[in-house]
């Protein structure tokens, strides 16, 4: 008898991976591995009181083959009696218009579908990821550079975060009971149980990355250095993975006394008071803001924390672009975290008296004739006849703000005033005959200020929201 399911529980037991009355869905390609995950949590059913169904995605790119794992799968759900949902996708197409390479392609459809699957009927996601596929991440990341985070591999248990086919943010619970067991023993399991299995014939393609590794970096080093490798690399994930535990509770206690308020949608931290922490808790520090921000760290590099890191050492207005339309801009003593897209040029006419809609930053303007009635906020100005518009900067722009001064760049007022870059397009400008008269946040233009006579006189009114 196999003493493959015995481990395969200890790893459930020892991670905590499964609970009673369980709902899982099985990522099944009808590869080894996750067949034998499939049969490993069937004779676990009974223990736990499991509810088990299965998802499987054809990205038909290998034609028939592809079709074939599909037929294959199907058959083998419904001999296990298990619920099976199936995703056929141009998995090829897809990359092409997304600009991906096709492996990170598929991984993000396939891990969107299983999303949405478990979503909807709260169900734990299980994939088939052996311990072979942690030392192969491992060698990978080592190669490639990763920090600590990077090195603690694929862990036992993880709340990935994704954005859903609606483009709704979720969480997704997903546990890999196979993560001890290698893929020796998986194919010692099946043909113990005598059951077969699918072979993917494109992970004999040694162009591709992991299949080097996996047929022929992973082989030499056990040849050469280390026959006990898989082993090995387990225990050093393994202490990675403590030492990120470690550093990520470090990085969050710190984080919750640097955070300064913000908006919705970004975060803000002191410079100087991030400055005072380790060179390794700065990196930690980052990274948690990125996860609590975005919702994962997908394409994030050692390389982009450190281009964030160099911020704290720069000049105000400088900013670091980065996957998933985040960036992160120096304002003066301070790091912002944003994932907003800059609002688009805007530009209104405006009837005296009327009021606007600004859609692009969700302002209300409006123009009263002044009555001696005023609101806080409220901008007094004279105001005569002519076309009159209101807008967001351009380049180029000048403005006056007192008789004794010439008109200066906008761009320089920003500064000297500190408004910060990312709230300069969303400030209001009013225009008359294309003459700039006042910016939201700055005294009027001399020429329009009031004086003793209210002949002329209007009242600018700037507040959030939609026109009720």
């Amino acid at each position: 008898m196999s003493n493959f399911v015995p481990a395969v529980t200890e790893t459930v037991k020892k991670y905590d991976l499964l609970q009673q009355r369980d709902r899982i869905l099985i990522s099944l390609s009808g590869g080894p591995d996750s067949v034998a995950l499939l049969l490993g949590l069937i004779d676990l059913k009974t223990i736990f009181s499991l509810e088990l169904a299965a998802a499987h995605v054809n990205h038909q790119l290998r034609n028939t083959e592809s079709d074939e794992d599909e037929q294959f799968v199907r058959r083998l759900c419904m001999q296990m009696n298990v619920p099976l949902e199936v995703q056929r996708v141009d998995t090829k197409s897809l990359a092409s218009q997304s600009g991906e390479n096709l492996e990170n392609c598929a991984r993000r459809l396939r891990y969107s579908f299983l999303l949405d699957l478990a979503k909807v009927n709260s169900l734990k996601v299980a994939t088939g990821h052996t311990l072979n596929d942690q030392a192969e991440t491992f060698l990978m990341k080592l190669v490639r550079g990763a920090g600590p985070g990077g090195l603690s591999g694929i862990h036992p248990f993880r709340v990935h975060s994704l954005k859903t086919s609606t483009s709704e943010s979720s969480e997704m619970k997903i546990i890999r009971p196979l993560l001890e067991r290698t893929r020796e023993e998986v194919l010692s399991f099946l043909e113990t149980r005598g059951q077969s299995y699918r072979q993917d014939s494109s992970n004999r393609d040694l162009n591709l990355d992991r299949n080097w590794v996996r047929h022929e970096l992973v082989p030499m080093l056990e040849n050469q250095l280390n026959p006990a490798l898989l082993q090995t690399l387990r225990r050093e994930v393994s202490l990675f993975r403590e030492i990120e535990e470690f550093l990520v509770l470090q990085a969050q206690d710190i984080l919750g006394r640097l955070k300064v308020k913000g908006k919705e949608g970004e975060t803000k931290v002191s410079i100087s008071e991030l400055s005072k922490s380790p060179a390794i808790l700065q990196k930690e520090i980052v990274r948690q803001i990125l996860l609590e921000l975005q919702g994962n760290l997908d394409n994030i590099t050692l390389q982009h924390i450190t281009d964030i890191l160099r911020l704290l050492k720069s000049t105000s207005g400088r900013e670091v672009h980065l996957p998933q339309a985040v960036k992160v801009q120096r304002e003066f003593d301070e790091l912002r975290f944003s994932s907003e897209v800059p609002p688009k040029d805007f530009s209104y006419e405006l009837e005296i008296p009327g009021e606007v809609y600004v859609r692009e930053v969700d302002k209300k303007v409006q123009i009263l004739r002044s009555s001696g009635e005023q609101k806080a906020g409220d901008i007094l100005l004279r105001l005569p006849s002519g076309s009159l518009r209101i807008r967001n900067r351009r380049p180029g722009d000048c403005y006056s703000t007192s008789n004794t001064s010439s008109a200066e760049k906008l761009k320089q007022l920003f500064q000297e005033k500190r408004v910060p870059r990312s709230q300069r397009a969303k400030l209001i400008i009013l225009e008359l005959d294309r003459e700039i008269i006042w910016v939201e946040g700055f005294p009027v233009h001399p020429r329009y200020q009031l004086r003793e006579s209210q002949a002329e006189a209007v009242t600018v009114r700037v507040s959030s929201g939609m026109l009720l």
